[in-house]
This record gives structure tokens, C-alpha cells and sequence, in this order.
């Protein structure tokens, strides 16, 4: 049974069908087709019921259309499924170990499988039988994906988008855990037991510089998230790298037979690859030794300059998160002092082998 999520409802505006999110603060504008939708979601429905309805509107073929509306609408929080998972033993029970909490992943449909647990093979529990934090459940039902943490209300997916909620939801239980003060946005990869962080803004290229750097000798944390702790020390979380389509060709060539075949999509509608890695990963949380700034520039010959502590920290707080919400005094306290006792550096580069050797002198001898 399919229906609009607390707080959401339907209504019109001189005609115009309407969804209005008093979560989000947020009205959606339909048409005609949708606000239908809308209405007998309001009332509740099954989704063979609401298909044949559609088609009997003239609007064919109605499966397709309707698998994306309501995964988009599940997504942006306005839909959920209120069926519970299937009381039968899953297909496959995959125990994930990852920024210090244990998930239980349950698969009841083979499709699942192959689509989402080769991104989280790498991360299973030495000893799967402990006391887990979380349980997920994914299962289809009538061509549809559904997926619910602790067999609460299930969000609607397309098969496609699956891994990438999957690991969405897996993050923000590890932010939501209080024994990490901050979540900062950044790649991060050590030597030497001394953390590198790799930030910068969105296609500054964190997770392909990050992923470069495995080639020399650095040691893989993750390419996206680290976790700050109350000592200062971070800890990242090693999902695979993420590999957007534009460089597909560069990392299949310097990485063969790693990057994974599916192609995922993500909620921003990015399409893309995980890349396989090679050796354990390694989930100690360190200090930090350097951070470094991304800024790609085409042309640029590699450079370092120095950075003011004061501006990365500025830089650190304006994309990170926290399970209260803020960054509490105490949190600010630890990240001033990972950041006063670390290198800090912009780089400015275009070239990927020029800014790995730079890096692998500036981060000191392996």
C-alpha cells in the first residue's frame, strides 16, 4: 500500500493540483495526471490498483511512469510504502561493519543482490553474528524496489537508485551516532599513520585524486566522508570510490578489471561506477598530518600554496554535519585542533600524476 508521508498532503490552487510538504516547507506544482496520483495516494493504494486506474485515464504504458514518479516522490520525501518486509528468511544476510556501527543488510530478491551487495562486500563484519545497530530491508514487490530500516515505513526505488540509498541511509546513521562530533566532507587517505584530507568544493576532484594516490603509497580511508572524534583524530568511511561517468575511461584504463560493471544513480541523477579495491581497508581513526585544499584548474601546473588555518577550518564547517544539527562547542574545539596541528595547503593543479607526486613530496618518504 502506497501513500503520501505525514505532513504531506494534496490540494489545488485555482485549479492547479498541488502536494504541499510542511516538513520541507515546500509546495510541488502537478499535473494533471500527477495530481490524480497525488489524490488516491492521499487516500491510500496498492500499486496495481493505482496502474490500472492510470491506464483506464489513457495514459500508457502506466509501470514505467509510475515506478519513477514514486520513486522521485519517495525520494523527495512526500510517498512511502506501508508494507512491512517479508517475514521469510532472506536471500542474503550481509553484516556491515562501518564508522564504528554494525548495519544488517537483508536481500529478499536476487536482483537486489547483484545490484547491491558487491558495493559493501568489502565492508562485512569478521564477526557477522554480533548485536547489530540497524537492520535494512530490501525486497520488490509488483516491479517496484522498497527498502526500510528496521521495519519502519518503506522508501519506493527503482532498482538503479537502490546502492546509492542504501548508502545514503548507511551515512547518515554513522552522523547520527554521538560519538563522532563532526562528518566532514573530504577524501582521505594516510601515511605513516598520519590522516591526508582531500576537500574542496563539488568537482574539485576529491574522490579521482583520492583514488590516484592509492597507486603510490598511501593508504585508502575513503573518498567522500571523514569522521572527526572528540580527540581531533578522523576516521573515514571506505565505501568504494565513486567514479562519475565523465571519468569511467581514465580509471578502467589506470585501474583494469576494477571499476564495477552496474551503473547506479544517485539522487542528484548522476550516473555512476564504484571502483573495486585491491587491498583490506582500514578503518583506524588517526591523527591528522596534512590537509590540502583541491582547486583543478585546466593548464595549471601543479602548485602548493600555504593555507591560514582559519580559512580551512571556515572552509571544513561551511560542508559539515553533525547528528545535532550544529557544531557544538566541543566539536569545534577538536576541529581547531586537528587543523592547528596539521599542514595546510591549496592545490592548484591539472594534471593527476603532477599533483600525486606532489602530494607523495609534500605528505614526507613512505
Amino acid at each position: 500500500m502506497l501513500r503520501l508521508t505525514p505532513g504531506t498532503s494534496m490540494t489545488f490552487i485555482d485549479d492547479q493540483p498541488v502536494i504541499i510538504s510542511r516538513s520541507r516547507h515546500a509546495l510541488f506544482e502537478l499535473n494533471q495526471i500527477a495530481g490524480y496520483i497525488g489524490c488516491r495516494l492521499e487516500d491510500g493504494v496498492s500499486l496495481p490498483q493505482l496502474a490500472q486506474e492510470v491506464v483506464e485515464r489513457g495514459f500508457t504504458p502506466a509501470s514505467a511512469m509510475l515506478q519513477a514518479v514514486l520513486a522521485d516522490w519517495s525520494q523527495s520525501g512526500l510517498v512511502h510504502a506501508t508494507d512491512r518486509p517479508p517475514a521469510s528468511d532472506p536471500i542474503l544476510l550481509q553484516s556491515v561493519s562501518i564508522g564504528g556501527r554494525s548495519v544488517a543488510l537483508r536481500y529478499h530478491d536476487q536482483a537486489l543482490v547483484d545490484h547491491v551487495a558487491p558495493l559493501f562486500t568489502h565492508l562485512q563484519a569478521e564477526r557477522p553474528h554480533e548485536p547489530v545497530d540497524n537492520v535494512y530491508h530490501l525486497w520488490s514487490t509488483h516491479g517496484l524496489c522498497l527498502f526500510s530500516r528496521d521495519a519502519g515505513h518503506a522508501s519506493v526505488l527503482q532498482l538503479n537508485q537502490a546502492g546509492t540509498i542504501v548508502k545514503a541511509q548507511i551515512i547518515q546513521d554513522v552522523i547520527q551516532d554521538r560519538r563522532w562530533s563532526l562528518a566532514l566532507h573530504a577524501g582521505c587517505v594516510s601515511r605513516n599513520g598520519q590522516m591526508l584530507l582531500l576537500t574542496g568544493h563539488p568537482g574539485a576532484g576529491k574522490t579521482t585524486l583520492t583514488s590516484w594516490l592509492l597507486k603510490g603509497d598511501f593508504v585508502y580511508h575513503g573518498d567522500d566522508i571523514a569522521m572527526l572524534d572528540r580527540d581531533g583524530r578522523v576516521q573515514g568511511l571506505p565505501f568504494l570510490p565513486t567514479v562519475k561517468s565523465g571519468a569511467w575511461p581514465m580509471m578502467a584504463s589506470r585501474y583494469p578489471g576494477r571499476l564495477q560493471p552496474m551503473i547506479h544513480w544517485r539522487p542528484d541523477g548522476r550516473r555512476v561506477r564504484y571502483l573495486g579495491l585491491s587491498t583490506p581497508v582500514d578503518q583506524r581513526p588517526l591523527p591528522v598530518g596534512w590537509i590540502v585544499k583541491l582547486r583543478r584548474r585546466k593548464g595549471a601546473r601543479a602548485q602548493l600554496t600555504a593555507q591560514q588555518p582559519m580559512a580551512i577550518i571556515r572552509h571544513l564547517l561551511s560542508e559539515a554535519a553533525s547528528a545535532s544539527g550544529e557544531a557544538d562547542r566541543s566539536a569545534l574545539d577538536a576541529l581547531m585542533g586537528a587543523v592547528s596541528a596539521a599542514r595546510s595547503c591549496e592545490l592548484h593543479y591539472d594534471d593527476l600524476d603532477e599533483a600525486a607526486a606532489l602530494l607523495g613530496t609534500f605528505c614526507g618518504p613512505a
